[in-house]
């Protein structure tokens, strides 16, 4: 007696295939994974991030299909720099991943205000300025959607967090907000709210605070941290016209089920001196 061999079901291609992409704070983490998937999904990318030399680098790794444009996205030029890029490059913009961010933790009666400054320049105000240059070169296009990548810590009150998750909360209000003035011009807007994610940067902090994997593992409810791709996907899933088409103005939760145990804020990890940059 024979078996045939199962056969796998084709997967059906996704509809960012010949789409232009601009991702920013692409050259490592969560970026550089959805610059990745975006490229394996055919689309052409242009990937932003400040220090030029690992920028370069990242868009050896994705091929042809990516370019760069280096430059701090706080930056008004920058920001309008790099959509004209993706533009001229491609014939267009059609997705948009505002992905830069940095974390200088801090408490809010010490954190000194060049810090509070920087923060807020990249994570809130370079969101800002990049939806506003994004916006007319989306509008219109078939399928035209933007993702903010925003973090749990902006859910939940956390020492030591407070102006980066101020920041994030505002996002989450920004989110919405771009979902409804922007539906006229085709445009959806969504975000990814991720949990903890082992990247570079957390590794880096990691490496000088004792114990600060496992408290941040204590945090949610799968026992262990995001992988940058466990955050990708679902971005993609959201960029894809075909099987996200309905979905604007949402914030989906990919956090493992931070802090869903009814644990309260956090206490303080000894997490100061610990410094995320993706932009």
């Amino acid at each position: 007696m024979t078996c045939a061999a199962a056969i796998e079901p084709e997967r059906p291609a996704m509809a960012i295939a010949g789409k232009s992409a601009l991702v920013t704070g692409a050259s490592e983490g969560i970026g550089h994974s959805i610059a990745r998937a975006l490229v394996a999904a055919g689309a052409n990318v242009v990937i932003t991030a400040r220090r030029e030399g690992p920028l370069k680098e990242a868009a050896d790794r994705l091929g042809p299909a990516a370019s760069w444009v280096a430059g701090d996205m706080a930056d008004e030029t920058t920001v309008q720099t790099a959509v004209d890029h993706a533009v001229d490059r491609h014939g267009g913009l059609d997705l948009v991943v505002c992905n830069a961010g940095i974390l200088i933790p801090g408490t809010l009666t010490a954190q000194p205000l060049a810090e509070v400054d920087q923060v807020i320049g990249v994570n809130l105000r370079g969101t800002i300025a990049l939806m506003r240059a994004a916006a007319p070169a989306l509008a219109g296009r078939t399928g035209a959607c933007a993702v903010v990548v925003s973090s749990s810590i902006g859910r939940q009150p956390t020492a030591s967090m407070g102006v980066y998750g101020a920041t994030k909360a505002a996002l989450h209000y920004l989110v919405p907000t771009w979902a409804i003035e922007l539906a006229a011009d085709g445009i959806r807007v969504n975000a990814v709210c991720a949990g903890i994610t082992d990247t570079p940067g957390l590794r880096g902090g990691a490496a000088r605070i004792p114990g600060l994997e496992q408290a941040v593992i204590g945090t949610n409810l799968i026992k262990r941290l995001a992988t940058a791709d466990e955050i990708a996907h679902p971005v993609l899933t959201l960029l894809d016209q075909d099987v996200s088409g309905y979905v604007t103005g949402s914030i989906w939760d990919i956090d493992g089920g931070f802090r869903r145990d009814g644990g309260g804020p956090a206490r303080g990890t000894g997490s100061e001196g610990a410094h995320h940059d993706a932009a």
